[in-house]
């Protein structure tokens, strides 16, 4: 019998009902302890206002979440902005891109609406949206896909983006940044990243990129209405500001003062947020960021989880009715294809029946698009695993 696997997190961090077990971090995160306290601590301002300290109780607050997002996602704390999800994140580079009629985005078919609606909004300025099939012979993805070669492929001289989901929502797979954003580089176009179901527990490599956006309630444990947006800050350079009072240099966006025409915008991350950031979200999101440095950061949450994948493929490789499955996502998993979400593809009424005995048992899974979606972090554990395989094997 393998080793045990300890928990990189302690569960004790978090609000885990009495036997729960919570496999749907790629829906809800669940917020741990430090980030409600700080949560808390923060809202006495709201109730108490004429006690708030200006540096310490809002830029300070605004400050802290950059520099913890920025040192998860391995980039600088100057190229962060504050966005309210992934959806406003992609939406303020979908939006603020100087297009011109005729240009066109790529992006994969089967993307969640985040990723794909606010290009096809661009149609009315006259951009043209295409949506590529990254495995048209296969009914589900397995070890032998190269989804980036089929998007590389399908860039034309009138592409100006490529915007892709780095770990996808349904099926879970995870695409090759490098590889991806080091062909875009090549043929001179930018490369767009979703990027909220790895965040917090997959290492993004962004050398190549030119944005990602993130909501801060699945993997990074913070709460609804508060994410991350990463640009390059040449890419950056060619947005359209959002205008807002805060996007403004210091010394005009906190004083009062009118800037001049010459200097009407901060040059860091602050040029693209929409006004006043939530103090609360940004707060607890800060918080969680910080335990998951704490607990090695993102390369450490990244083996934490691959180990545990594995050790639930290779217990359900004993069993002839998730065999299949079972080789199919351990050879994804071993080609470095998988993030932190194992999706077998099953039959839906499967899935129903599944999910309805893991709820009488205080397991909480998932599903989308055909898939059941078994979501593991860092506070997970090889007790874990065993009990996932009893309940998937029950029946």
């Amino acid at each position: 019998m393998s080793a045990d696997i300890a928990p990189l997190i302690s569960p004790a961090q978090f609000e885990f009902s009495a036997g729960g077990l919570w496999l749907s971090h790629c829906k809800d995160g669940p917020m741990p302890r430090v980030a409600a306290n700080a949560l808390m601590a923060l809202l006495q301002t709201e109730l108490r206002p004429w006690e708030l300290r200006w540096q310490s109780d809002f830029l300070d607050v605004q400050q802290k979440l950059r520099n913890a997002g920025a040192a998860l996602l391995g980039v600088a704390a100057k190229d962060v902005s504050l966005v309210t999800c992934t959806s406003t994140g992609l939406e303020a580079i979908a939006y603020g891109f100087p297009w011109k009629a005729g240009d066109e985005v790529v992006i994969p078919a089967g993307e969640f609406p985040s990723n794909r609606l606010p290009w096809l909004a661009l149609n009315q300025r006259g951009v043209r949206c295409t949506e590529v099939d990254l495995w048209p012979n296969h009914r589900v993805p397995d070890a032998t896909i190269e989804p980036e070669h089929l998007l590389l492929d399908a860039i034309t001289p009138n592409t100006r983006i490529v915007a892709v989901s780095w770990v996808r929502f349904q099926d879970g797979i995870r695409l090759d940044l490098a590889k991806l954003g080091h062909g875009c580089r090549a043929r001179g176009v930018h490369l767009v990243v979703d990027g909220i179901q790895g965040a917090g527990t997959m290492v993004p490599d962004l050398k190549h990129a030119s944005a990602f956006a993130t909501g801060g309630h699945k993997g990074l444990l913070g709460g609804q209405g508060q994410g991350l947006l990463w640009t390059d800050a040449n890419f950056r350079r060619q947005l359209l500001p959002l205008g807002t009072w805060l996007s403004a240099p210091a010394s005009f966006s906190q004083g009062g003062v009118q800037a001049t025409h010459e200097n009407l915008w901060a040059d860091d991350g602050r040029y693209l947020e929409a006004g006043s950031p939530t103090i609360l979200g940004c707060g607890a999101l800060a918080a969680s960021i910080d335990l998951l440095l704490v607990a090695g950061g993102a390369a450490a949450i990244r083996d934490h989880v691959i180990k545990l994948q594995l050790r639930l493929l290779d217990r359900l490789l004993r069993y002839p009715a998730w065999s299949n499955e079972a080789t199919r996502l351990k050879r994804l998993v071993e080609a470095h294809r998988v993030g932190s979400v194992l999706s077998f593809a099953l039959e839906q009424s499967t899935i129903d029946a599944l999910l309805q005995r893991g709820e009488a048992q205080g397991i909480s899974a998932s599903t989308r698009d055909g898939y059941l979606r078994i979501a593991l972090h860092g506070w997970h554990a090889s007790g874990d695993i065993d009990r996932c395989v009893d309940w998937l094997t029950s029946g």
